[in-house]
């Protein structure tokens, strides 16, 4: 169910830019604490949490756009007028450079491509509402940010504890958990039970489960999301989440 709340988190254009890592494997908790995290506190919380849940933020998002547009598009819950726009306004507002450079998709390239739209939009501001332009990191952090949240509250409510945890050196991490160059960590959050405290018990429910009593008629239609699969790896990048994963003691 945990997973599912997240998976509800709001994201812009519905481009559902972060990706988590459910890190649970002590011998790799142990490798990304010695050899990438910052301060003692943050390298007794890696060991010592029984997961660390690693954010990973698309730092190409329109490469998503076609994907979701025709999500949104077989779902019905858009006006024509929005999937009018969708591709461009996407494009344009999400901070990436249409054309990239050879520094790993970002560079100066996009930096220049941000400038001209920056210089676009303040030009027209005194004269109409324009949006505020930011870098493609700033845009997809700002997203992960959102669904570290809605992760952190939906863990709260079944029980656990979290802290949330920036004090470590990306590119060492993406290294340990094969990240690719595509996607940056903007935080990790570690999630385990207080100490001394028994695990709480919960009622059996299925992923698809609607908590509430209305009729199907009667229930929220919901934007489109990718597929569980998709968002949600356990120990490295792409690797399938086992939900009932145990440590090996042989």
């Amino acid at each position: 169910m945990q997973r599912t709340q997240t998976q509800t988190s709001p994201s812009g254009f519905n481009l559902q830019p972060t990706h988590i890592i459910l890190l649970r494997s002590p011998a790799i908790k142990s490798t990304l604490s010695k050899n990438a995290m910052l301060g003692f506190g943050n390298q007794y919380r890696t060991v010592d949490a029984s997961a660390i849940a690693v954010f990973c933020a698309d730092l190409e998002p329109t490469k998503r756009i076609d994907r979701i547009f025709e999500m949104e598009r077989q779902s019905g819950m858009r006006e024509d007028g929005y999937l009018a726009v969708l591709r461009v306004a996407a494009s344009f507002l999400t901070g990436e450079s249409n054309t990239l450079s050879n520094n790993g998709g970002r560079g100066s390239s996009t930096h220049l491509s941000s400038f001209f739209k920056q210089t676009f939009t303040k030009a027209l501001s005194p004269v109409q509402p324009m949006p505020t332009m930011e870098n493609v990191e700033s845009w997809s952090y700002k997203n992960a940010g959102i669904m570290a949240q809605m992760y952190t509250l939906a863990a709260t409510a079944h029980g656990l504890s979290t802290c949330m945890m920036e004090g470590f050196d990306a590119r060492r991490a993406k290294e340990i958990l094969r990240i690719p160059d595509r996607y940056g960590i903007p935080l990790m959050v570690a999630t385990g039970y207080d100490f001394g405290a028994p695990p709480v018990a919960h009622a059996d429910l299925e992923e698809d489960d609607d908590t509430t009593n209305e009729p199907d008629t009667q229930q929220l239609k919901r934007t489109p999301r990718l597929e569980t699969n998709e968002l949600f790896f356990g120990d490295s990048f792409g690797e399938p989440l086992d939900l009932f994963w145990t440590i090996n003691l042989l």
